[in-house]
């Protein structure tokens, strides 16, 4: 059925003229409608406009039959009703009920040109303000924090000192999730984000990288929303992408608990293996934060753009951006940025544990306005090899690929290995199952699950869920690099590199998953987590830089190198 659409400009008619009645997506009575479409007068509420029907153009704001174009704002609207809201939200035209954007003090030279910074308006407190350079520096140097960049806001030492700009409510979310001191990168990546500033920071897993970027995009929203009104239908004003969903639900669930108590402001989930409507429809309802993988994304900002809005993201944060392109999701991001519009002066962020050189990557740098660049641990700057974590041993293993299940098999009936729940890594979904498989036969007293791409969402969430419980429902996860980034597994202390990979970076992020939780108890005899890589001439391409990269560990963290390697010191 041909939609009617007719651009307008009406001033409001008076509420005691309006229609009470209410149309309902009832075919004939649809008919009906259309039949008489010319003559209808303008709808006055959403409430008086029917549903839409397949195929038929949605209200941007409402989700109703969008029988109207916005004149001001070439958006498909339902009446003039949601005109107002829609026209008040494009800032193309202001009732006079809206509030005008009021800065308070002076803005510093380090606050972004975008709107949201505007209104948060971050003053630096004294504590902060009257910090020397030799302070800052010894802060920075301290905590191994290399910065670069113009106008760089102070560090913070304590989340106390921000309480002003941070707000009680965020606070207390803060100290709940026991984030009694900021890490290092935290201490720096806040207030440049609480500054507006675009960043890109690379810094090791569990450094805090997500409390660095939803910290400051929960106060944007904020300010954002409170400008808005708290209308539930405002926004989204931040997007959050990640590559799997794994890590979308884990960041979802700490941007939850940091905005507990904040009226107005909501989460939705876009990721594939869960229903499609479900997410379409908490869309509708509103949404202040989108957090999501790129080929939802996509699927969502192609065929319901109006429900996605990416027109009104004022924030947008990459995570674990260089994981996106070499897992293939480089076009998609690509395709998702460009179809952002230009005119909007938005803040970009980028995150990751390690740096690529990839030359699509290099094109999504190129939009970062004035950035910061951010860097942790890393001594080097000249040095294009990644940094493993100093918080985990590293024993590398020669082994040729026939012998390497016997060898795996003497690991796990060794008392001075074995600590469940094992992460065992491998190349390929096929590989997860059969040595899932093996291991049930040969150790059938142990509880081994697989963990590869071809599970189900929800499959995959339960067994998550049962590698973080207090007792680990399983003892041995075998898994592909579904695990290997970003994901917060505190109970694994050994991880296994059953196939070594294929990139260096990849190594640093899969051993990551071992790194122990602060603070350790001094009587626990495990200070660190363990990593052991299966090792062979297949590798031979990554020995030099990868025994160049173990060199600058102490004996403590790395044990004695195989004779094969030994020769490439």
């Amino acid at each position: 059925m041909a939609s009617v659409k007719r651009k307008y400009s009406y001033d409001l008619i008076d509420p005691q003229q309006e229609n009470e009645k209410k149309f309902a997506p009832d075919t004939q009575q649809v008919a009906d409608l259309e039949k008489e479409e010319d003559n209808d007068e303008i709808k006055q509420f959403s409430s008086d406009q029917r549903l839409a029907l397949d195929d038929e153009p949605i209200c941007t704001v409402c989700g109703k039959y969008g029988e109207y174009i916005n004149d001001e704002t070439d958006q498909d609207v339902c009446s003039l009703q949601c005109k107002a809201i829609n026209t008040d939200l494009c800032g193309r035209a202001r009732s006079k009920k809206k509030k005008t954007m009021t800065v308070i003090g002076h803005v510093h030279d380090y606050v972004a040109e975008n709107i949201h910074a505007k209104l948060t308006n971050y003053q630096e407190p004294d504590s902060i303000a009257t910090q020397s350079p030799q302070q800052v520096t010894q802060m920075l140097q301290a905590h191994e924090v290399e910065v670069t960049g113009s106008h760089v806001p102070k560090p913070f030492s304590t989340y106390d000192q921000l309480r002003q700009t941070l707000g009680d409510t965020i606070l207390k979310n803060i100290e709940s999730l026991g984030w009694s001191m900021a890490t290092g990168i935290q201490r720096q990546a806040v207030t440049i984000g609480l500054a507006g500033r675009d960043m890109l920071a690379i810094a090791p897993t569990h450094s805090g990288k997500t409390g660095s970027f939803l910290i400051p995009l929960l106060v944007h929203c904020v300010s954002l929303s409170v400008q808005d009104d708290y209308k539930r239908r405002a926004g989204p004003y931040a997007l959050i992408m990640a590559p799997t969903r794994e890590l979308c639900c884990q960041i979802e669930l700490v941007c939850k608990r940091l905005a507990t108590g904040l009226r107005n402001m909501r989460t939705c989930l876009l990721i594939g293996g869960e229903p499609l409507p479900n997410q379409l429809f908490r869309l509708r309802k509103g949404s202040q934060i989108i957090i999501g993988t790129p080929g939802r994304l996509l699927d969502v900002a192609t065929h319901h753009p109006k429900l996605l809005r990416l027109w009104g993201v004022r924030m947008l944060v990459l995570d674990e951006v260089d994981a996106m392109f070499s897992l293939g999701f480089g076009t998609q991001v690509k395709q998702i940025m460009g179809k952002f519009p230009d005119t909007t002066k938005r803040q970009t962020l980028y995150f990751s544990a390690t740096m690529s050189d990839d030359k699509m990557m290099a094109g999504i740098y190129k939009r970062l306005r004035t950035p910061i660049e951010l860097k942790v641990s890393q001594r080097n700057k000249k040095d294009t090899i990644p940094e493993a974590s100093d918080q985990v041993r590293q024993t590398i293993i020669w082994v040729d690929n026939k012998s390497k299940a016997k060898r795996l098999f003497s690991i796990l009936g060794d008392s001075k290995y074995f600590v469940v729940p094992i992460l065992i890594f491998v190349a390929s979904r096929l590989g997860s199952e059969f040595l899932t498989r093996a291991i049930k036969k040969k150790c059938p007293h142990l509880k081994v699950m697989s963990m590869h791409g071809d599970k189900t969402q929800e499959e995959r969430s339960v067994i998550i869920e049962g590698i973080n419980q207090a007792e680990p429902l399983w003892d041995v996860i075998v898994s592909t690099d579904v695990l290997a980034r970003g994901i917060d597994l505190p109970s694994v202390r050994l991880v296994i590199n059953y196939d070594m990979t294929t990139t260096l970076d990849d190594y640093v992020h899969r051993i990551g998953r071992a790194v122990l939780h602060k603070p350790i108890q001094h009587n626990v005899k495990q200070q660190l987590g363990w990593s052991i890589t299966f090792i062979n001439e297949e590798h031979q391409y990554l020995f030099e830089s990868f025994v160049k990269m173990l060199s600058t560990k102490s004996l403590a963290q790395v044990t004695p190198l195989p004779s094969q390697l030994k020769r490439y010191l």
